[in-house]
């Protein structure tokens, strides 16, 4: 049995068997999501409030929701500065994992 090396930029040792490494040729990258301009929910939880609306300017790390999740409070921040495109929920709505919130210009 062979056993081939794959050494990625960031010095990560993959070891793989000779089928593997041939068939790793063919996965593709998964492209990361630029989730700069938008809000997802990071747990469920209540949306106990929003603080922006269509069309209001939001600076980076000002609070645009607070969600309550295991009788927490967590205050949702805007990843960078911009104009509220759209607001996807109202306080008092249940959201899940990953639930788009907000939207950013």
């Amino acid at each position: 049995m062979f056993v081939w090396f794959f050494f990625s930029l960031k010095y990560q040792v993959h070891i793989l068997t000779k089928l593997a490494a041939e068939l790793n040729k063919f996965m593709l990258e998964k492209v990361a999501e630029d989730t700069s301009s938008i809000l997802r929910s990071p747990m469920p939880g209540v949306l106990v409030a929003i603080s922006v609306k269509p069309g209001d300017m939001v600076a980076e790390g000002q609070e645009i929701c607070v969600i309550e999740a295991m009788k927490m409070q967590n205050s949702m921040t805007a990843g960078k500065t911009g104009k509220v495109k759209s607001v996807h929920c109202k306080a008092g709505d249940t959201v899940g994992e990953g639930d788009l919130l907000v939207e950013l210009e």
